[in-house]
C-alpha cells in the first residue's frame, strides 16, 4: 500500500469512527432521560443491594469487636487482643467481598480506594493486637482513629455513588 493510500485509509477510518461515535451520542440524546437512565438505575440499585449485603453483617461484627475491645482496653490485654484480631479479620473479609463485586469504573475506583484504606487499618489493627502492654496498646489510639476516619470517608463516597444514605454511625 502506498504512503498516500495509507494516510487516506487511516483518515477514512478516523472519520468513520467519528461518525459512528456521533451516531451513538445522537441516538442516546434522542431517548428520553427516563428510558436512558432506567437500566443504569436498576443496575446501581442491584449493586447497592450487593454492597449492603456485605456491609450490614460486617458492620455488625465490627461493632461487636469494637465494643469488646473498648470493654477490655484498660484491664484485659488478652481480651483486647482477641477483639482486635476479630476486627482485622472482619475488615479483610469485607475487603474480599467488596472486591468480588463488579462495579462501573467510577464506583470501582472508590471501592478500590476503600479497600486500600481498610487494608491499612487492618494492618494497623493487627499491629495493635501484638502490643505487649496496655499502655503500648493505648499508644495506637490516635492512629486507629485516623485510619477509621479515612475508611469512613471512602464509605460515605461509595454509599453516595450507590444512592444510599450515609452510614448511621461513624
Amino acid at each position: 500500500m502506498s504512503p498516500a493510500r495509507s494516510v487516506r485509509s487511516a483518515s477514512t477510518a478516523r472519520l468513520a469512527a467519528g461518525v459512528v461515535l456521533g451516531l451513538v451520542v445522537a441516538s442516546g440524546g434522542c431517548a428520553s432521560a427516563q428510558h436512558a437512565q432506567h437500566p443504569f438505575t436498576q443496575s446501581v440499585r442491584a449493586l447497592a443491594a450487593d454492597y449492603m449485603a456485605i456491609a450490614r453483617p460486617a458492620n455488625h461484627r465490627l461493632d461487636v469487636a469494637v465494643d469488646a475491645y473498648e470493654d477490655h482496653l484498660h484491664d484485659n490485654l488478652a481480651a483486647a487482643h482477641a477483639a482486635l484480631r476479630s476486627q482485622a479479620a472482619t475488615e479483610r473479609q469485607f475487603d474480599r467481598q467488596l472486591a468480588a463485586i463488579t462495579f462501573p469504573p467510577a464506583i470501582a475506583a472508590t471501592a478500590s480506594a476503600l479497600i486500600r484504606v481498610n487494608e491499612i487499618r487492618a494492618r494497623l489493627t493487627e499491629k495493635e493486637a501484638r502490643a505487649r502492654s496496655i499502655p503500648a496498646l493505648l499508644s495506637f489510639t490516635a492512629d486507629h482513629k485516623m485510619a477509621d476516619a479515612q475508611v469512613e470517608a471512602q464509605v460515605r463516597v461509595i454509599r453516595s455513588q450507590l444512592g444510599l444514605p450515609p452510614p448511621e454511625t461513624s
